[in-house]
């Protein structure tokens, strides 16, 4: 054993049964291989990497741009819908101060038109009393000077009739 461990020391290649030719030959091999692989697979796959790397690159900056737009367009949604409720709640208080003053108007209108019913049904009352006196007056008068004309059995004149009929009426006030 000790023949072969020195003779594996000294020449390891010969121990294996590998000659310095096919070593040489398999080295070149490689190299060639190396080469080639390196021509026409690793720079391609290489550039293919790059490009799909920029391809990422542009598309995530597209993205970013995006989401920045949506921000933004978001933030002045939100800013235009805020504007508008505001909107929307002065028109309304508008609309509540326009119908109020609407129903003032018209309360008013109708207290105006009561008012001036009131102040007619008044007069036409007064009048109608007026009415009423006058006929009362004019009976009373008829039936007195129908009475003095029998009591006296003589025809009354007209101032005597109104003295009598003015101390009748006065009588009649007071009572």
């Amino acid at each position: 054993m000790e023949i072969v461990v020195s003779q594996f020391l000294a020449n390891p290649f010969e121990a294996l049964g590998l000659e310095w030719q096919s070593i040489v030959l398999h080295l070149f091999n490689l190299v060639v291989l190396t080469v080639g692989l390196y021509l026409l697979l690793f720079r391609p796959v290489k550039r293919m990497i790059k490009e799909r790397q920029e391809k990422i690159k542009k598309i995530e900056k597209e993205n970013s741009e995006l989401n920045a737009e949506v921000k933004t367009m978001k933030e002045s949604t939100e800013v235009v819908l805020s504007e508008a409720k505001k909107e929307a709640a002065v028109i309304h208080e508008n609309a509540i101060k326009v119908a109020n003053s609407k129903a003032d108007e018209i309360v008013a209108e109708a207290r105006k038109q009561a008012k001036t019913l009131l102040e007619r049904t008044e007069l036409e009352m007064e009048e109608e009393h007026r009415q009423l006196r006058s006929d009362i007056e004019k009976q009373i008068s008829d039936v007195s000077m129908a009475v003095a004309e029998k009591v006296l059995d003589r025809n009354i004149r007209p101032e005597d009739d109104k003295k009598l009929i003015e101390e009748c009426l006065e009588r009649w006030s007071k009572e």
